[in-house]
């Protein structure tokens, strides 16, 4: 097995999150993770790459006006309130140009209720449609705020010791943006969707290989808690 370079470690953790705050980066995010993208590791390999998101989704369709969104934040735990955070929805505007509207989510309460609109026009013979992405993350796991990379190689260097190849066995170890929190999502008319995950993409075979040298390193590498 070829021994990696450190640049080639420290472009693996060059990105430890997307940047579900803009467009930009929920086009990154779906670019590689939708069931028609380019894979995970497309544009090399980093430690985002190896986090499955909690990226619920819900369709939106649209006749004349835009449609009302209701969407219900609660905890996992009976009585426990919220954990400090962030709701990221991805949806098109009247427009059907993508925007990012943001909700803080926490405590004292337990459930969180919030409203937003998405789409517009079309006919009823020719309906505007589409869907709309969400993600609720803890505030410790936002990109650019306080310890988001500690807590990634934190993670990593756990994953590889405590659940061995964890990428072909469980990626919820490095997973981002599920704990602690249930999602339902109402769109206009349409039944209301509760939790529902949009599928991702896996990795290749190569890519897994690439991933026990990254393993290997990121052992003997980053510091200990």
């Amino acid at each position: 097995m070829v021994e990696l370079s450190r640049e080639q470690f420290e472009a693996f953790m060059s990105k430890t999150d997307f940047d579900f705050s803009t467009p930009a980066g929920w086009d990154a995010f779906l670019a590689e993770r939708s069931q028609g993208g380019t894979g995970r590791d497309a544009d090399g390999l980093q430690l985002r790459d190896i986090k499955n998101y909690s990226v619920g989704t819900a369709f939106v369709n649209t006749v004349g006006q835009p449609v009302r969104v209701d969407i219900h934040v609660r905890t996992m735990g009976s009585g426990l309130a919220l954990p400090p955070g962030i709701l990221y929805v991805y949806h098109p505007d009247a427009s059907w140009k993508k925007k990012v509207t943001s909700f803080y989510v926490g405590p004292p309460s337990s459930s969180l209720d919030f409203q937003l609109q998405a789409g517009g026009g079309g006919t009823p013979t020719r309906p505007e449609w589409g869907s709309l992405y969400y993600i609720v993350m803890k505030s410790g796991e936002i990109p650019g705020r306080g310890m988001a990379r500690r807590a990634a190689e934190h993670a990593l260097r756990d994953a590889f010791k405590n659940a061995g190849w964890f990428f072909t066995r469980g990626f919820k170890m490095l997973s981002r943006g599920e704990a602690g929190y249930s999602v339902s999502v109402k769109v206009g008319a349409n039944p209301v969707v509760r939790d529902s995950f949009m599928p991702q993409k896996i990795f290749s075979d190569e890519a897994q290989e690439r991933l026990r040298q990254m393993g290997q390193r990121a052992m003997s590498t980053l510091p200990d808690r």
